[in-house]
């Protein structure tokens, strides 16, 4: 029996203009699995709504620990998009804690 994707716990540019913010820049993105060449993802953002007038999920936690912005962090729904819409590099100075990696995860159910 062989899995329909590899999990992956990583964060990475979202560079699809569909998803910029207001200034019209990317953010980052939380990636949850990897199916042949997509990803699951969720955009992290402090606006309320997406650009494709999506609700976003407050978590809470930045996950950027160097930063010192204190606004409320919230995720898009889930979608998947192809790997080469996604920056090359991991960013590796965001880390969310594993309380807010289960909450994640109990939104990402609800759009199954």
């Amino acid at each position: 029996m062989s899995k329909k994707y590899l999990r992956k716990n990583e964060f990475r540019m979202d560079n699809n203009p569909n998803h910029f913010g207001i200034e019209k820049k990317p953010h980052p993105a939380y990636i949850t699995a990897k199916h042949k060449h997509m990803f699951k993802a969720n955009t992290i953002t402090h606006s309320r709504e997406i650009a494709d007038g999506s609700k976003t999920y407050e978590i809470g936690e930045n996950p950027n620990k160097l930063s010192k912005d204190k606004r409320r962090t919230r995720i898009s729904p889930p979608f998947w998009q192809k790997e080469e819409q996604f920056g090359k590099e991991k960013l590796n100075n965001l880390r969310f804690s594993k309380i807010t990696r289960k909450k994640i995860k109990k939104f990402n159910k609800r759009f199954k």
